[in-house]
This record gives C-alpha cells, structure tokens and sequence, in this order.
C-alpha cells in the first residue's frame, strides 16, 4: 500500500508555518472510504483509520500527533497551549512551536490561519451552521490578532453549483451577502460556501486571503464529498509552527 498523498498548501505564510492537505489517493481504507479517510467518526475501520493518520505522522516527520477534533458544527474553539485529547470543538488555534493543529472536511471550508509574524496557528471547520453561528467572527476575536495581520487559506471545497439549499437556510444566511446565493426557485437556491467565508473575513477586516480552487463534489478522485455520497470519508488540512525552519 502506497503512503497517503499530502500536498503542501500555497499561501503566503511565513517561513516557519508549515501546512498541509490530504488527498483521498492511496491509503489504507476500502470501500466508499477509500483510500485515505481521516475520520473515526464515519463508519471506516478503526484500525484504517489509525494506520492513514499514523503514515502522515511519519511521512510529514510532525513533531506531534494533530489535535483531531470532533467536529459538530458548532462555535467552540480550543486554545492548544499543549497537545490535548478527546476534543470536541469545531475550531482550535496554538501559539505553541510543534503543536499540530488539524481540521478535517468533505464538503465544509477548511480554513487555516496564521499572522504575518507567525505568531499562531489556527483552524475552522465552516459549514453553513458554523458560518451563522458567527464562528470567524468568534476565532478573530478569540485570537487578539489585528485582522490586517491575519494571513487565511481556505481549502478544497464544495462550488456552488453543486451545493443546493432549502428556503430555510437562506434565510438565515441573506444578511451576510447576496452575492453568496443563486436562486433556482422559490424553494432552492445554492450557496457559496468559500465566498461566503470570504465576505466574513473582509467584513472583519481580514484581507491577506488565499484559495484552494478545487471542489470536493467534482474531484471524486481528489477528495470526499458528503452532498456526492453521504457514506465517505474526510481530507485533514494540518498546520503547525516551525520554530527550526529555515
């Protein structure tokens, strides 16, 4: 069995912030969680699951095991002065050299951040509950960082045209932006998931942003995608600092 892929995001991040993506190629999951789920939560073997996280640990050489959340769409954000356990948070952020900050995602934005100084490290995981329920908002308050020093990357996501949404959670999303909808009729819309992101940030004062383009839904080889098939599996985006890089 080959290694789980990871590929090293592009953002203008200072030297010492070192971030990652996984991709679902190679592994050690079968089935509809092939090949390289990061969830337990799921319904993959255990035992698979721990052998992909295990070979990113070792093929990244992290100087920590990721601070795996479960995530459930909620607003709490965990502070890692050190490498914590059993974290049931859906944001979590470090000031601490070699603690591992790590999200996981199908279709939710994976969003990884830092500042211009390398200071933090930081990660959300931004469905549409957790980005009506104000969690950006909370995370910048929550990190005392001015936002025209916050640096963001949001990762592979799924694009508009593939994310259809009922009345109800339009109108919970309408104050944020027009701009973010599609109408189809008077009963579905889509939604832009990563723009939406985006128009929160700016409004924060946030505008140093950085983007993985590819969608979950139609890079079926890539990536899981719940709204493609609702038994799969989920990427981790990890991010950490470097205190020893050059």
């Amino acid at each position: 069995m080959k290694k789980v892929e990871v590929k090293k995001i592009e953002w203008q991040a200072p030297k010492n912030v070192r971030a990652y993506v996984t991709t679902r190629i190679d592994g050690f999951s079968k089935g509809k969680y092939k090949h390289a789920n990061m969830s337990f939560d799921v319904g993959d073997s255990y035992l698979s699951v721990k052998k992909n996280r295990k070979d990113i640990v070792q093929s990244l050489d992290l100087p920590s095991e990721p601070n795996w959340m479960k995530q459930i769409h909620g607003t709490k954000i965990e502070y890692l002065k050190n490498p914590k356990i059993d974290l049931v948070a859906d944001s979590s952020y470090t000031k601490t050299p070699g603690v591992v900050c790590a999200v996981l995602s199908a279709d939710c934005v994976p969003l990884l951040f830092t500042d211009t100084e390398g200071s933090f490290v930081g990660v959300i995981h931004a469905g549409w509950r957790g980005l009506q329920k104000g969690l950006i908002q909370k995370f910048i308050k929550t990190i005392k960082v001015s936002p025209k020093n916050i640096i963001v990357h949001l990762g592979p996501t799924i694009s508009a045209k593939n994310y259809k949404i009922r009345s109800d959670v339009y109108t919970k999303l309408q104050d944020i932006s027009s701009d973010i909808f599609k109408k189809i009729d008077d009963t579905y819309w889509t939604l832009n998931l990563s723009l939406t992101s985006e128009k929160i940030l700016r409004q924060e004062g946030v505008s140093k942003i950085f983007f993985d383009k590819m969608c979950t839904f139609d890079n079926s080889n890539l990536f899981y995608s719940y709204r493609r098939s609702n038994v799969t599996g989920r990427i981790a985006s990890i991010i950490w600092l470097d205190n020893n890089a050059e």
